[in-house]
């Protein structure tokens, strides 16, 4: 009984240990995230934004034509409020990996591209053991373009449009930090519980063992006594 006991204690024990790691993983990686976002993402203003569903076992390509020497830039991050991480990839037209993040629930990357063609961005969930919800955000700069636009515009087009960068790089950050702090809101919530839970169930055994020490000396002392 006793050692039935003190296994599941020891058992409750680990599962505490593995949530405080999970959570103190998840605060560095989303440190080190926050530093990335400051040295790569300055005004960052996606070209597109999609969230679509990364199924169990399997691996989403998307395809993105460049034609011309220019930086890529992006982030993806998937629920916080789950265990499982995912890989992401991204291939030149050559087949060769240029980027990569190995096992994150989000990530941001920023690639200088110097040859044109079809581009790749993988994303892993083959040894995942559920479906996740992945947003995606792409920036491909368009170098020509810019270059042009910046000589040929007045000075009023000029202001307009820096407004306007302005406010579309707002209302990005503004929607990617709003999902972000759901979903670890939503973390938050999930771990609370389980420990909850957990501290129920480990007093629950303390109060058991408890129970059993004064029933077993009680009896030691009933048996002295008949002695």
């Amino acid at each position: 009984m006793i050692s039935i006991i003190f296994l599941l204690f020891g058992i409750i024990l680990g599962q505490d240990d593995n949530i405080m790691n999970d959570v103190i993983e998840d605060r560095q990686d989303r440190k080190d995230l926050m530093q990335e976002w400051e040295l790569m993402m300055q005004d960052f203003i996606p070209d597109d934004m999609i969230a679509f569903e990364l199924k169990q076992g399997t691996i989403e390509i998307m395809e993105e034509g460049i034609h011309h020497p220019t930086t890529i830039r992006g982030a993806y991050f998937i629920s916080m409020t789950t265990k499982e991480k995912i890989n992401f990839l991204i291939k030149d037209p050559k087949g060769n990996i240029i980027s990569s993040k190995a096992a994150k629930k989000e990530a941001v990357f920023s690639v200088n591209i110097t040859e044109p063609g079809d581009y790749q961005f993988m994303f892993d969930n083959e040894r995942g053991s559920s479906d996740q919800m992945v947003t995606f955000a792409l920036d491909i700069h368009n170098a020509t373009y810019e270059h042009i636009k910046h000589h040929d515009l007045d000075p009023l087009m000029k202001q307009i449009q820096h407004l306007q960068n302005g406010v579309n790089d707002i209302m990005f950050e503004t929607k990617f930090s709003q999902q972000r702090r759901e979903n670890g809101y939503e973390q938050m919530q999930t771990t609370h519980q389980r420990l909850f839970y957990f501290t129920i169930l480990e007093t629950i055994i303390i109060v058991s063992v408890s129970v059993w020490q004064v029933y077993y000396i009680k009896s030691i002392i009933d048996n002295r006594r008949l002695i």
